[in-house]
């Protein structure tokens, strides 16, 4: 990414926070010292055409998802995102985890399948193709033991030092809860959920509980925070009260709580593709996609 003339830098930083006044983590510059942010969401890698249905809608993203098997040469799906002005942030959950109950567990042949996935894919893995890599997307849920993500973290970024780590975490009725724990130490950030939360500006809202648990537990002189936000209709949006046509402000609401937290790098939305009883964004009515435009527009340039 380029660097602005210190001086310029310098005066945005002050700008966004006095938090980032002295700190600013290399992985997270363009957020950091540009200002920048990160928009997307998951679901649209399903179909080739959903990038375009995404474009068309006016929504402005700059990332996309990527879910990869051990074996899997994205060369292909690179040349489609990156080809639309798209980074790719990729899911390397069951290249470096053993799927398991009640607790999934580190590969014990980790480092070769991932030093496998790797080799095939080594050429695209750049900091101008990916936007980071997603160790586990739900760790808590996955009962992952911290010292297990560390452990994969550590090596994956010791192949890939310039692109980075996140561990996801997802907070729905009957998550794994986390309150009482520290975090992992090597990654560069945490992404995590708590959907159906109308206000998640509310200070009293279970989102603000948790924005603020890992506002206080990450090391905020090198790790930043992502949203993970309702762009999907569940069965649980209706047991809250929720309808269809208020997903779409709860989007801007998300993305006004990211331009005013100094700590969060962006956001990206839950799930272009619907799938069994849950409605994607491309499923819903119009208007909430609209809202969606509005929200990325609030992080992210738009005409």
């Amino acid at each position: 990414m380029r660097r602005k003339s210190f001086a310029a830098a310098l005066s945005l930083i002050f700008l966004l926070s006095p938090v980032l006044t002295s700190i600013a983590s290399a992985h997270w510059e363009f957020h950091d010292v540009n200002g920048q942010y990160l928009f997307g969401y998951t679901g649209v890698e399903s179909a080739y055409e959903y990038e375009n249905e995404v474009k068309n809608n006016g929504i402005k993203t700059n990332v996309t998802t990527l879910s990869s098997e051990w074996t899997t040469n994205l060369s292909g799906d690179f040349n489609l995102h990156n080809g639309a002005g798209k980074k790719v942030a990729i899911f390397l959950d069951t290249i470096l985890f053993q799927p398991d109950t009640p607790a999934w567990y580190l590969r014990p042949d980790y480092r070769y399948i991932f030093d496998y996935w790797y080799n095939i894919n080594k050429a695209n893995l750049t900091p101008d193709r990916v936007a980071f890599l997603i160790i586990s997307s739900e760790a808590n849920n996955a009962r992952i033991p911290n010292a297990s993500i560390d452990t994969a973290t550590a090596y994956v970024k010791s192949k890939i030092p310039l692109i980075p780590t996140v561990v996801g975490y997802g907070f729905g009725d009957g998550a794994v809860d986390i309150s009482g724990q520290a975090l992992p130490v090597q990654p560069d950030g945490f992404a995590f959920w708590r959907y159906a939360v109308l206000h998640p500006e509310d200070p009293g809202s279970k989102f603000q509980y948790w924005l603020n648990y890992f506002k206080t537990h990450i090391n905020v002189s090198r790790q930043r925070l992502i949203f993970v936000f309702d762009a999907h209709f569940a069965p649980y949006h209706l047991s809250a009260g929720i309808t269809q046509d208020m997903l779409g402000p709860m989007a801007v609401r998300y993305a006004n709580i990211a331009r005013n937290e100094p700590l969060v790098v962006g956001m990206i939305g839950f799930t272009w593709e619907g799938f069994g009883d849950t409605l994607g964004l491309r499923d819903v009515t119009q208007g909430v996609r609209d809202y969606n435009r509005q929200a990325s527009c609030i992080l992210l340039p738009c005409p």
